[in-house]
């Protein structure tokens, strides 16, 4: 079922629209979940140090600490095509600066305000 709907959403992306999706995790150390989200991992030897959202951190052996990650859409929009007459910085997808501006550019999609848009 998870094939079908990254499938579902990889195919919104390319008829010109985005996806966007929830990530949680279930965090668990030596048999015991930890109710905070893991935002940075560091690793030294056999040990990681685990950062929060709340900014504390745990130090673990790394074979102790299990990190589970969930990802669930919450909505996928499309749009009809892109404007072409958007004047900003417009980067291809492999972050090569191709111009101000999205017209007279070639089918694809590209980078511009940080996000994927999609030029038919």
């Amino acid at each position: 079922m998870k094939r079908k709907a990254f499938l579902c959403s990889f195919l919104a992306l390319l008829s010109g629209g985005f996806a966007m999706a929830d990530t949680g995790q279930t965090v668990t150390i030596n048999g015991a979940t930890v109710d905070k989200f893991v935002t940075e991992l560091a690793f030294s030897g056999d040990n990681v140090t685990l950062t929060f959202d709340d900014n504390s951190s745990q130090t673990e052996d790394l074979s102790l600490v299990t990190i589970d990650l969930t990802y669930t859409t919450s909505g996928i929009e499309v749009s009809t095509k892109a404007d072409k007459t958007l004047s900003t910085r417009v980067y291809s997808i492999s972050g090569q600066y191709v111009g101000n501006s999205t017209a007279g550019l070639q089918k694809g999609v590209y980078i511009v305000n940080g996000k994927k848009i999609v030029v038919k």
